[in-house]
């Protein structure tokens, strides 16, 4: 496994979202056949659906459950690291 995609999968969501786009991508057999800018691409757009104020994502973030809240930070924070890594090496 490369490690791109090695860091990619230590974010719950981004993983989810990836195993969506296999389900739905004819294109896509496994998570190898990212190319690293779809994982960046990717990892992007659910970091921004955690600060949508109408996304499931977002409730996480507003609930009052704290383990909710501990999930949802903990997903940003792998997130914008995941990013930060990745983003200056495309």
């Amino acid at each position: 496994m490369k490690p791109i995609l090695k860091d990619a999968l230590k974010s719950y969501e981004l993983a989810h979202q990836l195993r969506t786009w296999i389900e739905s991508d004819n294109k896509k057999q496994n998570m190898d056949d990212f190319t690293p800018a779809e994982l960046i691409e990717e990892a992007n757009a659910v970091l921004y659906f955690f600060n949508q104020g109408d996304s499931i994502l977002n409730d996480l973030l507003e609930s009052d459950n704290l383990d909710d809240r501990k999930h949802a930070r903990h997903e940003i924070k792998a997130l914008k690291s995941f990013i930060k890594k990745y983003e200056v090496t495309l």
